[in-house]
């Protein structure tokens, strides 16, 4: 039988219409050449929404890029949206632990920054995760007090969602009437625009009364549900009613309606491209045609489950499909195929062991027992039935732990609200003695305020004196950290290994008697030894004088590495490249780093791209290279960087506080092929780097 399914909702999380359509979108607005930072942390942002439905890991790699991103910008409420997608992703990929990770650090920041509806979005979070863990009283005291929160602070829709989450604690603790008054309280505030929450409500109602064996009011609501979902174009979720609604008219014997919605669902589901949903509607069509005892479509769906539940791994719903195959091989149609059963039945028990699914080890242990009983296996029979006996007793146990624990829930929350509506008089009177008294206390107040006004003036004029002093001492010891790195950043360069590898490969030159080629690497060669010199006593040169470096290093370069590696430079309109001042060897070490962490591990030969645009009031160049990019999408690790890149990193950072501007800016990002570097000068003419 298809199993149903209730619908629960991630807060800021809320309408999950995922498509190609808004991915592609998002990413053709991502390689537009001049968007500003903040808006690419949005889009990277939205792109982790996006994918958390399709495919969570590379909404995990989005995720990340936008935290980092943002981080470096000191957008806070950006890099935590980044991190509770993070948390989203994690959700969908069945890593219950690193989601609750994820939402306890969106907690933290929203206590720091005040946000309370944020922390209510949180914990109603952290409650959906304990709910999956089987936690089901953490997750109605969290559920309670984000509801708490959000009816403090009016927030209508938020109040409803979860209120309707509650309700599904409630249908999983087997409390019916309990999950049904928070289906109707959360109904209730619902107005005519909320159509997807409607459809919700309509669903779980629908699971209600299905509990309830009240298979016609079970179906009504799932028909509406549909209705909604499909005046809005909510394919997915229509697809999912679609199966709910099936699986209630198979029990009510209208099999053909039945099936005439399971491939209505699985059209749609492949539409989608959602594969955990289609290999679900195969499931149901297997189910409704062994039924019908026409084995051969039955055995054909069943294994088209069986193939995508594998596919990506889902354990628990492909042990399920291949018990119901085994019993297929067992029928008479199939000629009692016991042996084949037989194994099929023991790779499901293999899947529901890894699981650590009860019922899923019940269903099989008990098969077993049959099948090896029909074989003469009485000894193994035994055993195995032995088995699925603790394995029923366990579930027994389980069941009615959880139905103690729904009657217990019930109590005190009837007893909570007895206390908390006591509590609020009395505290209602506390406030209006607390009242008057502050009305005492406040012109108390004013008289010492005046007193403190004047103390602190004298004091205010001692600070600033102080500050100052500090300042200054500050300013200097900021100069001669600049200038250490600096002379830092230039050594770096001539590191001994560099100069060995180049002279080596000159030599080589000599030794096959190639004299031209080796004076011609050789003069390369000393002309940037001398530049790279002469640089080290200056604060800035021209961009004409790195584009000229970079070509005799290149050169040199390509040489150690046996490869032909080709450097073009894209100079846009209005970019005067002889009078634009940069820091000296700013591009070099970039330029290592494309060679020996992308272009060094490929084939083809190496192409780097210099591209320098003039924009508004900034100067953007970008560095590109065809190489294999580097493993992580995110910022580079710094286990991964060059000292190189570091340097560029610091050496910004610091011409920014000496400045005092955010003049520039850096960023970088994996290609397909390749690695993309963005330096942004902002206001070049003007911006001081002496």
């Amino acid at each position: 039988m298809k199993p149903l399914s209730f619908f629960i909702v991630l807060m800021l999380f809320v309408c999950p219409a995922w498509g190609q359509k808004q991915i592609d979108s998002l990413r053709n607005e991502l390689r537009k050449s001049r968007l500003p930072d903040s808006t690419r942390v949005d889009i990277f942002n939205d792109l982790s929404f996006y994918f958390a439905g399709v495919d969570p890991v590379i909404g995990l790699s989005y995720s990340d890029s936008a935290y980092s991103l943002a981080s470096s910008l000191g957008l806070v409420a950006r890099a935590t949206a980044a991190v509770n997608n993070k948390g989203v992703n994690y959700w969908y990929q069945g890593q219950d632990t690193l989601a609750l990770k994820a939402y306890q650090s969106v907690m933290i920041a929203h206590q720091k920054s005040g946000n309370r509806k944020g922390q209510a979005n949180a914990m109603n979070n952290m409650a959906l995760i304990k709910y999956n863990q089987g936690d089901y009283r953490g997750a109605l005291e969290n559920h309670e007090k984000a509801t708490a929160i959000f009816e403090n602070l009016g927030l209508r829709k938020n109040i409803l969602n979860s209120q309707m989450n509650t309700g599904v604690v409630f249908l999983a603790l087997a409390d019916y009437p309990k999950a049904m008054e928070y289906f109707l309280k959360a109904l209730s505030l619902t107005e005519a625009g909320d159509t997807w929450e409607r459809g919700n409500l309509f669903t779980n109602l629908g699971l209600v009364y299905k509990n309830l064996n009240e298979l016609g009011e079970s179906e009504a609501y799932h028909r509406k549900a549909i209705e909604l979902y499909r005046k809005e174009g909510y394919k997915q979720m229509e697809a999912s009613s679609m199966g709910n609604l099936g699986a209630i008219l198979q029990i009510q014997g209208k099999k053909s309606e039945a099936g005439t919605l399971f491939l209505e669902a699985l059209r749609l589901n492949k539409e989608i491209g959602n594969k955990r949903r289609i290999a679900s509607d195969f499931t149901a069509l297997g189910s409704l045609f062994s039924e019908n005892k026409n084995l051969d479509k039955a055995k054909k769906y069943l294994d088209s489950a069986a193939n995508f539940y594998s596919e990506i791994s889902e354990k628990l719903s492909l042990s399920t499909v291949l018990i119901q195959l085994a019993n297929l091989e067992k029928s008479d149609l199939a000629g009692n195929n016991l042996s084949k059963a037989l194994e099929l039945e023991q790779k499901a028990l293999t899947l529901a062991q890894e699981t650590e699914s009860l019922e899923a080890q019940r269903s099989a242990w008990k098969a077993m027992a049959e099948t090896q009983k029909g074989l003469g296996q009485f000894q193994k029979s035994l055993e195995s039935y032995q088995n699925f006996q603790a394995f029923q007793d366990s579930i027994f146990n389980d069941e009615n732990g959880k139905k103690l624990l729904g009657l217990q829930i019930g109590y005190e929350f009837e007893m909570r609200e007895k206390k908390l509506t006591a509590e609020f008089e009395s505290e209602k009177q506390l406030l209006q003695l607390e009242k008057e008294s502050e009305r005492l206390k406040a012109s108390l107040y004013l008289l010492g305020i005046g007193a403190l006004l004047l103390i602190a003036g004298g004091g205010l004029w001692g600070f600033k004196k102080h500050s100052k002093n500090k300042r200054q001492k500050l300013e200097s010891e900021f100069r001669a950290q600049v200038a250490e790195l600096e002379l830092k950043a230039l050594k770096a360069q001539m590191n001994p290994h560099f100069i060995f590898n180049a002279l080596s490969s000159i030599s080589n030159f000599l030794l096959k008697n190639q004299a031209e080629e080796a004076d011609r690497y050789l003069t390369r060669f000393s002309r940037l030894i001398r530049r790279i010199l002469e640089y080290s006593d200056v604060r800035e040169i021209s961009l004409s004088e790195e584009i000229s470096l970079l070509r005799d290093y290149i050169a040199i370069e390509a040489l150690r590495l046996g490869k032909g590696i080709d450097f073009e430079t894209q100079i846009g309109e209005g970019v005067d490249e002889m009078h634009l001042m940069i820091p000296p060897l700013l591009l070099q070490p970039l330029v290592e780093n494309s060679i020996w962490h992308g272009i060094a591990h490929i084939e083809a030969p190496g192409l780097i791209t210099l591209k320098v645009h003039q924009q508004e009031n900034s100067c953007l160049l970008v560095l590109r290279d065809n190489g294999s990019g580097m493993k992580e999408f995110v910022e580079i690790p710094e286990k991964h960087q060059s000292m190189g890149m570091k340097l560029v990193k610091n050496r910004l950072d610091n011409l920014n506080i000496e400045s005092k501007t955010n003049a520039w800016s850096i960023f970088w990002e994996n290609l397909s092929p390749g690695f993309e570097v963005r330096l942004t000068l902002s206001q070049p003419n003007s911006v001081p780097f002496t």
